[in-house]
């Protein structure tokens, strides 16, 4: 864990963006922030975990011409 240090302006604009979209931590609020900075796809956050299944080797064969 880390600590920064902020200007008080800051940390009021922060708290109130973390209320605004109904963060639980400044950490979540951060990554939420470098996500739309990046335009990084929720995906690659671990978004579809569970919700997508996994293909099976003759699907893979179709899909990707892989050997089965």
């Amino acid at each position: 864990m880390k600590t920064i240090a902020l200007q008080e302006k800051t940390f009021k604009m922060l708290e109130e963006l973390k209320d605004k979209w109904k963060t639980a931590s400044f950490n979540e609020l951060i990554l939420k922030i470098v996500q739309e900075a990046n335009k990084t796809p929720k995906s690659l956050f671990g978004a579809l975990k569970e919700k997508t299944k996994r293909f099976t080797a003759e699907e893979r064969h179709k899909i990707w011409g892989e050997e089965a």
